[in-house]
């Protein structure tokens, strides 16, 4: 009786992380954005710059949703110069990047020198707008004349996350200069303890199994 509490126990505890992690005002998803930058190196279409938008599908700015961006690496490469902002916009390629749909439009751009790689990690808060358009986080490159480099993603994104309780994730590539994205979605801290616990309380039970079995 009392090995079956534990387990009961063990996993009302865990079913607690787990809808703390998913309810509320703040459901986030975080996300690895890998990208080969080797064709960018040298080319006669740099400096380049990253550029990171925020947008507000309701246009009323109501800041209901934030994209945080950290742990920048740029392979053999950099960033350069300052940032331009515009809206809901602060920090940098040196720390961090945040983004708040305060307005309509929200932007971030700053050049950098390519290397062979780049990677970085996403934040995104998941509240949904009311009405038919979500807000949309979006990430693309621009070249020296601050046009996207043209990708097969929408709108030449590298990436375009539309936010809600149900996200929509629509990744591109470039074809010239050749760069390609890969993004890999990070459990949440909260799933990631009830998974951990699951396995310590999964465990036990064996343990204490085997031994009256003995």
């Amino acid at each position: 009786m009392k090995r079956n509490s534990t387990l009961a126990l063990g996993l009302a505890l865990c079913a607690g992380v787990l809808f703390a992690a998913t309810s509320g005002d703040a459901a986030t998803a975080i996300y690895h954005v890998d990208l080969n930058t080797s064709a960018l190196v040298g080319n006669a279409a740099g400096p380049f710059s990253l550029d990171f938008q925020l947008n507000d599908g309701s246009a009323a700015g109501d800041g209901n949703n934030t994209a945080m961006l950290s742990n920048f690496t740029f392979g053999s490469g950099g960033a350069s110069g300052g940032p331009t902002f515009f809206g809901g916009a602060s920090g940098n390629l040196s720390t961090s990047v945040t983004l708040t749909d305060t307005s309509a439009f929200n932007e971030l751009f700053q050049s950098f020198t390519a290397g062979n790689t780049l990677s970085f990690d996403l934040t995104l808060t998941m509240n949904s707008d009311a009405g038919p358009t979500p807000d949309a986080f979006a990430f693309g490159i621009l070249d020296n004349t601050l046009y996207n480099i043209p990708t097969t993603g929408v709108g030449d994104s590298f990436l375009l996350v539309n936010l809600g309780s149900s996200p929509t994730i629509t990744t591109g590539a470039s074809l010239s200069p050749s760069v390609s994205v890969n993004v890999t979605a990070v459990p949440e801290p909260g799933s990631l303890t009830c998974f951990l616990m699951g396995l310590m309380i999964f465990g036990f039970w064996r343990r204490v199994r085997s031994r009256s079995q003995n």
